[in-house]
């Protein structure tokens, strides 16, 4: 099957790294593969030391009419059954470029958040109209919402987090221990959350917690890895408390491996947008204990006290009680990484997600 994928950010998060996996999969299973990315950005680099195949579009707000014409050229001369597009703007620059070739192609969209749909008229005619399909990568709840909430028809939405690599994010030993780095005893215990600094992950509320935690545990340091727009402002918070001793921001680092293998436990806690966070899923995937919150399908993964510890979004206070009660139980800690080990064995490997999507690529191409 020949699928054209595009995305138009110029970030690096999970939603990127999740675009390149895919590719990665579909490419190995077969497919005819095309990536439309914008040229320079990170992603861009990293699909072309993959080898992936790459078309440059600039598709900038103001270049929409050119970034329409290039890809209709493109859609033109490689007839792609299926377009799959990730971003706000390469789904109106794919969905109008789309229209214009003699034999269009069915449009996927990928929503990576679970926030509302806007209201306004053009959007809801991009989703109702210009879409055949749209996947969240998140459970059950996060589909309801769209189609309860945002009046999207059933047979047309679907949900599935993105898949783990489980060869890949497998528990072990780092190879490096962060302790060493930092110069920390090999038992002193690590509390970490990895994401794109974006507002919405909730770091703030990590580092509240954080000096809630330090005023009884003494053998704890907090680290936050990840790069973005919030950094100076999360950096503001922790000087305001007093803890740049305690909580450590180590920015953007290419050895996610061992970092996470590094942790004790591992803290996402999202205050909105989110739908299954990609990083949470890598973190059940290495057996690590997880204190998340309840916003879009977390829940779906996390279940509270089996697999995870669920708190409320924007709560300090709570997310600090949950993660003294892990520093506290090392047996608790065990049991919980291995029943999130087992659930996404179960039912989030990467090859059960490349096959439920190639179930609705071929379901479009039939149709």
């Amino acid at each position: 099957m020949k699928i054209m994928v595009s995305e138009s950010s110029a970030t690096t998060g999970g939603q990127e790294l999740a675009v390149l996996l895919h590719a990665e999969g579909l490419r190995k299973r077969g497919h005819d593969i095309r990536l439309v990315l914008e040229p320079g950005s990170p992603i861009y680099e990293m699909a072309t030391r993959k080898g992936l195949p790459v078309k440059a579009i600039s598709m900038g707000r103001h270049r929409y009419p050119l970034a329409i014409w290039a890809l209709r050229r493109l859609m033109t001369a490689q007839k792609p059954d299926i377009v799959h597009v990730n971003s706000s703007r390469d789904s109106w620059i794919a969905a109008l470029a789309a229209r214009l070739v003699p034999s269009r192609p069915k449009l996927v969209r990928t929503r990576h958040i679970s926030t509302p749909l806007n209201r306004n008229v053009m959007t809801r005619f991009l989703y109702r109209r210009l879409l055949d399909m749209v996947i969240v990568t998140g459970g059950e709840l996060t589909r309801r919402a769209l189609i309860e909430r945002d009046g999207l028809e059933p047979e047309r939405v679907t949900a599935f987090p993105i898949g783990i690599d489980l060869e890949y994010f497998r528990p072990g030993p780092p190879e490096r221990d962060l302790r060493l780095e930092l110069g920390l005893g090999p038992d002193h215990r690590l509390v970490g959350l990895i994401s794109y600094l974006r507002a919405y992950k909730g770091h703030e509320y990590f580092i509240e917690a954080a000096s809630h935690v330090l005023t009884r545990e003494k053998d704890v340091t907090f680290l936050i890895v990840g790069e973005g727009p919030e950094e100076q402002r999360i950096r503001a918070c922790i000087a305001r408390l007093g803890l740049a001793k305690q909580v450590r921001l180590l920015g953007y680092r290419a050895d996610l491996l061992d970092v996470f293998r590094s942790l004790d436990l591992f803290v996402i806690p999202t205050v909105e947008a989110d739908t299954i966070p990609q990083v949470l899923m890598q973190a059940l995937a290495l057996a690590l204990p997880v204190v998340s919150t309840t916003v879009g399908s977390i829940p779906d993964v996390i279940r509270d006290r089996q697999t995870g510890f669920l708190v409320p979004p924007r709560h300090a206070e709570a997310l600090a009680e949950r993660i003294m009660n892990l520093l506290a139980d090392p047996r608790l800690r065990e049991e919980l990484g291995g029943r999130g080990r087992a659930l996404v064995e179960r039912e989030y490997s990467l090859e059960s997600m490349l096959d439920r999507l190639e179930a609705v690529y071929r379901r479009l191409a039939a149709a």
